[in-house]
């Protein structure tokens, strides 16, 4: 009862304080006005912020490098006429270093024929050489799995160094352990991690701090060839045959695994309050992404989930071993309309400056990308168009995402890929595109946000269906580069060239990039926490699970830190609790730097 009286109180004075941006009842009332967001210094002049959006060019580029590395796996996404509801959905796919020579190298998943009409070919692991050119490596190092591999995760879940891979698939996923010799062998088997239902994204997280990574997975729907024919879908019009609407498939409950520390795993999502539906009745979610993240500054690991047209999930870890579901109390299972969205990418970051992340969303057709802003005490508001996300997404449906610094200024942007689902929108008279061009959003600073509309690289004026997006250093150049896969096309590496058109009057900005190597907590630092302090200004960042589509992205922090001419202090907060400082640390440099024991 405390919390229903908190959320009517804090309705009422949002209703009233911010212009009216909504009520309890969930319906916009008028224009949305600017919620107390905190102040913060916004871009300077270098930037053209008095310029129409429109004649703008962005201070972000990226140029696509796939062929120039030698990159030709072409994805395949097992669709056909009829239209097998999984197969609407694409895959992700991963950046990790898992040989452990410093380099990121690529992992990408395969989808397959679900009436097993054709053979399915292979999942595809790329090996980087000095970030200069890949080769294929799948066969040789026993990741070439086949099947339906929709979503992959990569964490070290053994401690030993090297990281291993998580398939979220069509049943049962797979866990693939690295050998640390340059091959994998599969110990789904002994893990007792082959989750036989759908799953789509998984993220890795110590959830209960005992230095052992556990496993969270975002299932879909329940699912079969039985259901398939039983449902022919066509939204009105026997001979215009689409998906079926998320709508017409039960959600599938979500998985928890808990590590037992010698290799195996216990599913505890019910236990630990994270599985819907449940006893209370409380919806389920059709999973699609996941991210793992402190969101209230506890020290411990919460769960966001974005679910397909049903309400997302909020799970708050109590730091006693189980979690509170506050999902709808937190005004995050909806968007400001009091409506559920079909989500699909995530990601979790402090995009004010105020020290809370927020959480971003990416959604489908006529539902703009949604973020909210965390106004603390497990409390969100949907800020999607006062900030300037929404506009430029309602006709779009997005996937994978993030929030990064793409330029290097101390303020997280937003990039989207995007595609629809059916092919054959222009069948039943609408305007939907099937192909659709990415997106991105620049942060002014202060909350606020502007679409780029130019300048961002030829790949952004070109249309793909997309589905996931990896984010990470693959030239170890010090700025965030992307991988992105589509649907039955080649997928495309972007590297990162914004430094190559910044102002020939302006100093390059500042950065520093940080791999945290856990002693007393996990090795791979999943939960651990970052403070930049340079002056008066903090930049918060954190090393996630999950995020994006079905994605799995580099583990080392890179941070932009803008006109900065020094660092005055770094502040690590360990997953295991403990706190280093460091004052003055080295700029423009990778920092490799180990828990103290």
């Amino acid at each position: 009862m405390r919390w229903w009286g908190l959320i009517l109180i804090l309705s009422a004075v949002l209703a009233l304080g911010a212009g009216g941006l909504f009520v309890f009842s969930g319906r916009r009332t008028s224009t949305p006005a600017a919620p107390a967001l905190p102040t913060k210094p916004s871009r300077t002049a270098t930037t053209n912020a008095s310029r129409p959006a429109e004649s703008r060019s962005s201070p972000i580029r990226f140029t696509d490098i796939t062929t120039e590395i030698g990159i030709d796996f072409v994805s395949f996404s097992g669709t056909t006429p009829a239209k097998h509801f999984p197969t609407a959905n694409g895959s992700g796919l991963a950046l990790m270093d898992f040989d452990q020579d410093g380099w990121l190298d690529l992992y990408l998943p395969n989808l397959c024929r679900l009436d097993a009409s054709a053979p399915a070919p292979p999942n595809s692991l790329w090996r980087s050489r000095a970030g200069e050119s890949f080769e294929m490596v799948a066969g040789e190092s026993g990741s070439d799995v086949t099947g339906f591999t929709q979503g992959v995760t990569a964490g070290d879940f053994n401690n030993d160094g090297f990281p291993d891979l998580y398939l979220a698939r069509v049943g049962p996923n797979i866990l693939l352990e690295n050998n640390g010799d340059g091959t994998f062998r599969d110990g789904t088997a002994a893990s007792g991690l082959g989750d036989p239902r759908w799953g789509t994204s998984a993220a890795f997280l110590d959830y209960d701090e005992d230095g052992n990574l556990d496993i969270y997975v975002a299932n879909y729907g329940q699912w079969n060839m039985d259901w398939h024919n039983e449902h022919p879908c066509g939204q009105g019009n026997p001979l215009v045959r689409l998906y079926c609407s998320p709508k017409e498939l039960t959600p599938e409950v979500h998985s928890l695994f808990h590590s037992l520390g010698d290799g195996r795993f216990e599913e505890v999502g019910k236990r630990l309050g994270v599985a819907r539906p449940d006893s209370t009745k409380r919806p389920g979610g059709r999973g699609q992404g996941v991210v793992a993240a402190d969101l209230n500054g506890d020290g411990h690991i919460d769960l966001y989930v974005a679910n397909d047209m049903s309400p997302n999930f909020l799970f708050i870890n109590t730091g006693k071993g189980g979690f509170d579901d506050l999902s709808e109390l937190s005004c995050a299972a909806y968007n400001g309309e009091g409506q559920a969205e079909a989500g699909m990418g995530v990601d979790a970051a402090d995009v004010d400056g105020d020290g809370r992340p927020e959480l971003f969303v990416t959604n489908f057709f006529m539902e703009h990308n949604t973020l909210y802003h965390n106004v603390g005490d497990n409390l969100f508001q949907d800020v999607s168009h006062w900030s300037g996300v929404a506009a430029g997404s309602v006709h779009a449906v997005g996937w994978g995402t993030a929030l990064e610094d793409l330029d290097q200024d101390g303020l997280l942007d937003i990039l989207v890929v995007n595609g629809h689902v059916d092919d054959n929108m222009q069948q039943l008279g609408r305007d939907e595109p099937y192909a659709q061009r990415a997106a991105l959003w620049l942060n002014l600073g202060k909350g606020r946000f502007e679409k780029m509309q130019a300048g961002m690289g030829p790949y952004f004026d070109t249309t793909h269906v997309s589905r996931g997006a990896a984010f990470g250093d693959l030239d170890n150049d010090g700025d965030v580069d992307v991988a992105i896969s589509h649907k039955d096309e080649r997928v495309t590496v972007l590297r990162n060239d914004s430094r190559s058109i910044a102002p020939a009057a302006a100093a390059p900005h500042a950065w520093i990039q940080l791999q945290l190597i856990g002693t007393r907590g996990n090795r791979d630092c999943f939960g651990a926490a970052v403070e930049c302090h340079v002056g008066s200004q903090v930049i918060h960042r954190q090393i996630k699970g999950g995020r994006s589509y079905a994605s799995a992205h580099d583990l080392r922090l890179t941070i932009g830190l803008g006109a900065a001419g020094s660092l005055d202090r770094l502040v690590i907060r360990w997953p295991s609790g403990q706190t280093q400082e460091i004052t003055q640390p080295t700029l423009r440099r990778m920092h490799t730097l180990r828990e103290p024991l």
